[in-house]
């Protein structure tokens, strides 16, 4: 499957549900960083999404070549 990665779109919503763990972590670093919760969430996942191309569960990933 080929996947072009350029999008051309503005972007999408996505709605997910974190657990309270993950949303103390989210609200720690967004403070820290000085960025809104959702600024700070979708930076993460754009990072994330560019660095690893698989995720099997938390901490077991595999890196984009």
């Amino acid at each position: 499957m080929k996947v072009n990665i350029e999008a051309t779109e503005t972007g999408t919503m996505v709605t997910v549900k974190i657990s309270a763990t993950a949303n103390s972590l989210l609200t720690i670093s967004a403070l820290k960083s000085k960025r809104s919760k959702k600024c700070e969430s979708e930076l993460r996942l754009e990072d994330h999404l560019r660095k690893f191309s698989s995720i099997s569960e938390i901490g077991v990933t595999e890196k984009r070549e």
